[in-house]
């Protein structure tokens, strides 16, 4: 079994026993699993939809009947003082059998719901995580170009002294300074919501302290991705499409029950009469108790009715139908997008480490010595600082969704798979 697919109620393996500043993901992602409300709602539904299935399949209770005689009715044999009597239904032949067929199947959804129900948990869990692995990221980055155009203003206010700059490029240090603190601060304050997301996730208080969150490296990739054959598989792979084709099983059978509704209920019974001695003298068998096997039947005379909960069955079993395709559709074209975002990701990945954020590194530095030189302006130099926090922002930005989007993909496929490092 996959391991997101343990529906036990014991903890899964390798559970820590409590959250704090070094756990790592996998431990948050394990935490979540068993101690997260939606994940112990779905299964506790799934135990109750278990406890369905004994309900519908046993007989019904039998019944018991007592009888007194108010007045005496007189027998050869004596008096009938009383009567007990006991008798057991019998549903058509078959109908126990669906109607706890019917039940497993409804509980084989909720099984299927509860995996489901992990599935988003993680994603939640993992999204939260690289969101704030991305505001840390781009935190250092801007506050590490916060501090070098510190030291560009003094310069400039320097150059000014000494009449080599001018006030122009004191004014544009300072207002660049300016944009960048408060982005700085905009994104430091982004870190508490986030921060509260993640617990949320985690169900723990807002505030509970959390490990740095770290951009991830490596990871499933497109191209592998694509030998997995997630459309093809999604059938059978997608815990949501399996639980909408397990009640469409049990729509199907339900019409098969509301068939038998049709059909007469039998019973069978047992009657015991008390008979008091006779009156006369020499009677033989006085006072001899009588035994009387009884059996019935139900007359399903109410056609209209019966009629009607058959169509409402079908008109369900039809609607599950839709659903299902309807979940399929939706599904197929979110992966699709999802798939996108992978790919998307991996190429600015790749733009950016690779090519874009090198060359503005090359560019400022060519862009410093030509400054100290005198042979540019200062706001070009604030202009190749500028591209190569943007630069870097995005690289950052490029980590965070891919590994966002390969947690959605995890969550519409049900495909375990490999962790972010």
């Amino acid at each position: 079994m996959d391991a997101w697919e343990r529906v036990a109620e014991e903890p899964p393996e390798g559970l820590p026993a409590a959250l704090d500043e070094t756990s790592s993901l996998t431990d948050q992602l394990l935490w979540a699993e068993f101690h997260n409300p939606a994940v112990q709602a779905a299964s506790q539904r799934w135990l109750a939809a278990l406890e369905q299935v004994p309900q519908t399949s046993d007989l019904p209770d039998p019944r018991v009947t007592f009888g007194w005689f108010v007045d005496e009715v007189e027998t050869r044999t004596g008096p009938m003082d009383w009567r007990l009597g006991i008798s057991q239904s019998f549903p058509w032949f078959g109908t126990l059998d669906l109607a706890g067929q019917v039940a497993v199947q409804q509980a084989e959804a909720a099984r299927e719901l509860l995996v489901a129900a992990k599935l988003e948990v993680a994603r939640e869990v993992r999204d939260a995580w690289y969101e704030l692995a991305y505001v840390g990221a781009a935190i250092d980055v801007t506050a590490g170009h916060l501090d070098l155009l510190v030291s560009w203003e003094s310069v400039a206010r320097t150059r000014y002294a000494t009449a080599l700059g001018t006030d122009a490029d004191v004014i544009r240090a300072q207002v660049e300074l300016g944009k960048l603190d408060d982005r700085l601060r905009s994104l430091k304050d982004l870190l508490r919501p986030l921060a509260a997301r993640l617990n949320a996730a985690l169900n723990r208080p807002a505030g509970a302290p959390l490990p740095t969150a770290t951009l991830a490296h490596g990871g499933a990739n497109a191209a592998q991705l694509a030998e997995l054959n997630l459309f093809e598989s999604l059938d059978e792979t997608s815990p949501s499409l399996r639980a909408m084709r397990w009640a469409v099983d049990a729509a199907a059978d339900r019409i098969q029950l509301a068939d038998k509704q049709f059909y007469p209920n039998f019973a069978l019974g047992l009657d015991y009469t008390s008979i008091g001695s006779a009156r006369g003298a020499g009677v033989k068998d006085s006072g001899k108790d009588a035994f009387a096997i009884t059996s019935g039947i139900s007359i399903p005379l109410r056609r209209t009715r019966l009629h009607a909960a058959r169509s409402q069955a079908v008109a369900e079993q039809a609607a599950a139908s839709a659903e299902l395709a309807s979940a399929r559709n939706r599904i197929v074209a979110e992966l699709e997008l999802a798939l996108y975002r992978v790919r998307d990701a991996e190429r600015r990945i790749a733009l950016f480490q690779d090519t874009l954020v090198p060359k503005g590194q090359q560019s400022v530095s060519s862009t410093k010595v030509a400054y100290q030189a005198g042979d540019i302006g200062f706001l070009d130099l604030i202009d190749a600082e500028r591209v190569l926090l943007e630069f870097q922002l995005a690289a950052a930005r490029a980590q965070a969704d891919h590994a966002q989007a390969l947690a959605f993909v995890e969550r519409l496929t049900g495909n375990h798979l490999p962790l972010e490092n």
